[in-house]
């Protein structure tokens, strides 16, 4: 029978891989984390050591341990750097057009990353990647993605989080969203609203 993810429940082992996942001194352990879900769900073949393997699987353990605690929010919210991943120069503006030019209304999309943090706090999601190493300036290219209807497991994890008031969640994403809005905003900032849906692309 599953749990409920509260302070009672929850073991030492992963209390202290919530507190690492979530903490902004471990960019390193986080980013090479999100390699270790790729290597299993993606077939890449990065190069990690043992223990960022372990840490990987004892996050996952959580969705096999415990019960979905977000079902009372109706929508959650992620917000991104834009990286450059398209092989050539890019001013800022270039890059963020030929991003928002991938999503189309109503057609499919998956998310880059298998293991994902959100928020169920708007302004907490675009705060957070803010404080990005990547964020440059107000102009750098950002993404909000708003996400109500879903279908995979999501844990709220916040009260185990290093980091107050980010209000967060964690899902592994292995299902597909298709696009319902795009809107533009000032600054190379788009919002894009999405619905998760079962199935893979």
């Amino acid at each position: 029978m599953l749990k409920v993810l509260n302070q009672q429940n929850i073991l030492p082992d992963e209390r202290k891989i919530l507190k690492r996942w979530t903490s902004k001194s471990e960019a390193k352990f986080y980013r090479d984390i999100k390699k270790a879900s790729e290597n299993k769900y993606k077939n890449a073949n990065h190069n990690l050591e043992e223990n960022h393997i372990k840490w990987f699987n004892g996050l996952e353990s959580l969705f096999e341990n415990y019960e979905d605690n977000t079902l009372s929010f109706k929508e959650i919210y992620r917000a991104d750097i834009i990286d450059n991943t398209f092989g050539e120069e890019l001013v800022d503006s270039e890059l963020f057009e030929k991003f928002c030019s991938q999503f189309k209304m109503n057609e499919y999309w998956k998310f880059p990353d298998t293991i994902c943090s959100f928020s169920t706090n708007k302004h907490y999601a675009i705060n957070a990647c803010e404080k990005n190493d990547k964020y440059k300036s107000s102009k750098t290219p950002r993404v909000l993605y708003i996400v109500e209807k879903r279908v995979s497991k999501y844990l709220y994890i916040d009260e185990f989080s290093e980091v107050a008031n980010e209000q967060e969640l964690l899902a592994i994403l292995k299902s597909k969203f298709v696009v319902k809005n795009i809107i533009k905003k000032e600054n190379n900032f788009v919002e894009i609203y999405i619905d998760e849906i079962n199935g893979n692309l």
